[in-house]
């Protein structure tokens, strides 16, 4: 029983090797090149000003088109969210392509692929500090952070449109359904703030192991 035991752990070493090596492989290049700037400037600058902008142009128009008063604004306001909604997922799209994605050299794959789950689970909780850190994998768990952030900046860019399709109907909407509208905007707000939190994780993963990555590649 010992030696079979034994026999088995060996088969599977080195298929664990295997996929090490097939990880680190896929690791080379991939690197964050200014991912936190990206997604800074799209939540302090283009996504407040593109929402004020297009919900006043929304609720403007409505006015003119269908006739109301300029006291009648708030019964409008489903029109500036409208427009807010479609010129946030336009406008995220092309910022994802145009500033987002040359924000960070992925590679062609996940480097994770070749892993065991647990072995992935492993290194996701180093990267979200939850874990120590291994020196032996190193490149592969900082090649992870990377394509981690990358995917939730994609991620966070995408979530900004979610409360807009929402708050009109806790604006607009009677007693228990605008209360079920207005707990719908909590959960998409608390999902984009536990994005952000491990966006940031993962960035201090790579801040505190650049020297050791470094020391690693010296000669």
């Amino acid at each position: 029983m010992g030696k079979e035991t034994m026999t088995g752990i060996d088969d599977l070493m080195p298929k664990s090797n295997d996929g090490w090596a097939k990880a680190t492989r896929r690791s080379q290049g991939v690197a964050d090149r200014g991912l936190d700037g990206a997604l800074k400037a799209y939540y302090t600058r283009y996504f407040p000003a593109g929402v004020i902008i297009l919900v006043a142009a929304g609720t403007i128009g409505g006015i003119l088109v269908l006739g109301g008063g300029p006291g009648d604004w708030p019964h409008f306001l489903v029109f500036g969210y409208f427009l807010a909604v479609l010129g946030v997922v336009i406008g995220g799209f092309v910022y994802n392509a145009k500033k987002i994605a040359p924000a960070a050299e992925l590679g062609k794959i996940d480097v994770l692929l070749s892993l065991e789950d647990e072995e992935r689970k492993d290194i996701r909780r180093q990267v979200l500090g939850k874990a120590p850190i291994d020196p032996d994998h190193l490149v592969v768990s900082r090649a992870a952070a990377v394509q981690l952030r990358k995917n939730l900046a994609t991620q966070l860019v995408w979530m900004s449109a979610y409360p807009f399709v929402l708050i009109p109907q806790v604006i607009g909407g009677d007693g228990f359904s605008s209360w079920l509208m207005a707990a719908g905007v909590a959960v998409i707000v608390t999902g984009i703030m536990f994005s952000v939190r491990d966006f940031q994780r993962a960035g201090a993963f790579l801040t505190r192991t650049a020297e050791s990555e470094a020391a690693a590649a010296a000669p």
